[in-house]
């Protein structure tokens, strides 16, 4: 080969390579996306990452296994809201005056919804020049009333209208209608078996119970393709290819395993009620909540009844891992799995049958309810395969993001970026908080949980105590022993300067003589 030709083959594939290493060095000038994935009401023992042999979230485990899983994640309130407002804002919900859920997923009129001026990673963010879209549940007001959410209105209407459309096309073939042996009622697009359909009477004639019909359990006979969520992901994955060259923070976030739990075949073929093992304290009612709806429920469902709410309570997780997996297969198609911080998580947990209870509704703190899934990846930053045992909290996962994505701290944040745990820091065992009720009301809680001890303060100055070394299952409690008061005592002191620390309103309540005393 002549020098001229050598040099006309070569000079090709030198400028070849450095266009590559341009374009590579370009790549990681360009900022991190935010993918971040919610269930609602998702107990933390529901994947399969997590220990569970019976639920099938494949793609979730996938997602674990090329990042972090937290095995002590917990919410800050039981319930929707409160946490939800947690999250974005890194505050507890006390210090922002919400201790209820607000009215309406969009509601323009509830005081307590989160409206501006207001602190959020979001607003950080969408002044980066960040593309912010939240889509499905919000639960703290209407997205489209902040300046972060420019396109609220949009993508709160467009999935239902699509939702709509795409039903009304298809007409009757988007039903499963045929009946089953054993299913004896339908209620809607719902077929229920013969032992839910009695206890859903039963329940109905109950004088206290939530304004959600929740007894309603079985089989959807709508297809699901044409269910809400997996329109909603289709329009993430829509989104994503919008914003695929510049930074995006998407919120995919849906209400399944929440009540209603109904859901369609094929997922709920996949589980067979006879089969599911039981919690060990399903036949332990609590001696503190009898009275509580989730114990009310329990004992008019029976086993029967509950086995096939379990069924499709893990039913609808895989059918929600399904549709994350669309959204997760499309982040990795469109070549931005490597840039794009991935986080799934849930706003609390859910009794799942421990204490005979079913559902949230029971003024307590038990881990069921508290513990959340929390699963993060970020490809070269955090570490694959990984199970952290430090301690994270709904107040962490804002602060962790701006950490990742390296903006402005929230000036006012109580959480604290979970970056150096995930590096490998000790969490040095600092404890967590939850709280419950709205102060207008007598039900106002408060909890503080060490990896040793559970305490909590509970309505008209009740007590709980828990050893968890000794008792997981939260079975005795200890709060009445003579001989674990200087345990109760170290513990309400450090509850008590917690809840001075966050401008906590319910302190004067619990700084009261419900609260032990400092000697």
């Amino acid at each position: 080969m002549k020098a001229h030709g050598l040099w006309n083959s070569v000079v090709p594939l030198f400028l070849a390579c450095a266009a590559c290493v341009a374009g590579a060095a370009e790549t990681e000038k360009r900022p991190l996306n935010v993918l971040f994935l919610m269930t609602d009401q998702h107990h933390a023992a529901a994947l399969g990452c997590a220990g569970n042999t019976v639920v099938k979230t494949p793609n979730l485990d996938r997602l674990a296994a090329g990042g972090t899983r937290f095995a002590n994640s917990f919410c800050v309130v039981p319930y929707c809201s409160p946490t939800r407002l947690a999250l974005v804002t890194g505050r507890y919900p006390s210090s922002l005056g919400l201790g209820r859920n607000i009215g309406r997923e969009t509601d323009h009129e509830d005081p307590l919804r989160l409206k501006e001026p207001c602190e959020t990673y979001l607003h950080r963010l969408a002044a980066l020049g960040y593309h912010c879209h939240q889509l499905g549940k919000w639960h703290v007001g209407d997205p489209a009333e902040l300046t972060c959410f420019p396109d609220g209105k949009q993508d709160e209407e467009v999935p239902r209208k699509r939702a709509g459309e795409l039903n009304r096309a298809a007409g009757t073939s988007r039903f499963d209608e045929t009946q089953r042996p054993g299913e004896t009622e339908r209620i809607g697009n719902v077929w229920l078996r013969d032992a839910v359909a009695e206890a859903h009477r039963r329940l109905q004639q109950e004088k206290t119970k939530p304004k959600q019909d929740v007894g309603i359990i079985g089989r959807s006979v709508v297809k699901p393709e044409f269910c809400y969520e997996s329109v909603l992901a289709d329009y993430c994955i829509e989104l994503m290819k919008r914003h695929r060259n510049e930074p995006f923070a998407i919120t995919y976030s849906v209400s399944p395993p929440h009540a209603a739990n109904i859901v369609p075949s094929p997922f709920y073929d996949m589980y067979d009620p006879a089969t599911l093992p039981l919690p060990a304290s399903w036949t332990s009612p609590p001696k503190v909540w009898p009275a509580s709806f989730s114990a009310r429920m329990g004992a008019i469902y029976g086993e029967a009844g509950f086995r096939e709410y379990l069924r499709c309570y893990y039913a609808q997780v895989t059918m929600m891992d399904w549709c994350m997996g669309r959204i997760l297969k499309a982040l990795d198609e469109l070549g931005l799995a490597d840039r794009t911080l991935v986080i799934f998580t849930s706003d609390h947990g859910n009794m799942l049958g421990q204490h005979g209870l079913m559902e949230k509704a029971v003024p307590e703190f038990y881990d069921d309810l508290m513990r959340v899934p929390l699963l993060m990846r970020l490809p070269g930053k955090i570490p694959a395969t990984k199970t952290s045992a430090a301690w994270a909290a709904s107040i962490d996962l804002a602060p962790t993001i701006l950490d990742y994505l390296g903006a402005t701290p929230l000036s006012k944040a109580h959480g604290h970026s979970l970056r150096p745990f995930i590096e490998g820091a000790a969490d040095e065992d600092r404890p967590v908080y939850g709280e419950r009720g709205d102060l207008a009301t007598p039900g106002v809680g408060r909890m503080i949980r060490t990896r040793h001890w559970k305490f909590c303060l509970q309505p008209r100055g009740q007590k709980e105590l828990y050893d968890l070394e000794k008792d997981a299952d939260e079975t005795r409690n200890l709060a009445a022993d003579p001989a674990l008061a200087p345990v109760m005592e170290k513990l309400s002191e450090q509850l008590v300067e917690h809840m001075r620390n966050i401008g906590d309103p319910a302190l004067q309540r619990f700084a009261q003589p419900s609260v032990p005393s400092a000697k």
